[in-house]
């Protein structure tokens, strides 16, 4: 286990902004989600950023934001924890310090308890996905607050003005389009994760930028 974990951090410590995933990369991995076959898988994800913004600030005081897949109905969904721990169990006990919830919905985010979503994916559409090889399933992607305000930071000195996030949903396949990062995908084989595109207009410009490949998976 904790050879598990060496390996794990080792991989994570690539630097945060030499995550752009390369778009051939991105477009294999999102061919590779596709073609896995299971009703409800959702190919992507839209974020008002506004919104998202406003809900950093009202938990500024956690340290860190805690994406999890859950099920909402028959689909794939993503819920939002923010956490004084970045563990995979979610801490709700009416207490200060509690975990606080939310949920994708359309491109906005609704305050609300999905830890029966959570189950729902686990024994539904979760159970179905292809397995790591070394038998762990994904249970969420991990960033420090300071991480997710470092990136927005970073996407306004490039876009100026950012409209919105866009998550484009993806499975981990060993790959040779980019010898630098070979290992990081290995190492992450059959996993499901997401890359980040910022949506941004820049005077008469409306665009996407690169892809991030953003996935800090946990466990």
């Amino acid at each position: 286990m904790e050879l598990e974990k060496l390996k794990q951090e080792k991989i994570d410590q690539i630097d945060f902004f030499k995550k752009i995933i390369k778009k051939d990369i991105e477009e294999l991995f999102m061919e590779n989600y596709k073609n896995i076959g299971i009703e409800g898988l959702t190919k992507s994800f839209l974020l008002d950023l506004e919104i998202f913004e406003d809900i950093l600030k009202n938990n500024e005081n956690k340290a860190f934001c805690k994406f999890y897949l859950i099920q909402n109905g028959d689909s794939l969904n993503l819920g939002l924890s923010f956490s004084d721990n970045e563990e995979c169990d979610i801490k709700q006990k009416k207490l200060a310090d509690d975990d606080v919830l939310y949920v994708l919905e359309n491109d906005s985010i609704t305050k609300k308890d999905f830890r029966e979503m959570k189950k729902n994916f686990v024994k539904n559409i979760g159970a179905k996905l292809p397995i790591h090889p070394g038998n762990k399933k994904d249970t969420l992607i991990s960033y420090s607050l300071s991480e997710i305000n470092l990136f927005l930071k970073e996407m306004r000195l490039k876009y100026s003005v950012i409209s919105a996030l866009k998550f484009n949903m993806f499975k981990y396949s060993p790959t040779t389009l980019d010898n630098e990062l070979a290992a990081h995908f290995t190492e992450r084989k059959n996993r499901i994760a997401f890359c980040v595109h910022a949506l941004f207009n820049k005077k008469d410009l409306y665009g996407e930028s690169e892809g991030y490949d953003l996935g800090n998976l946990r466990p």
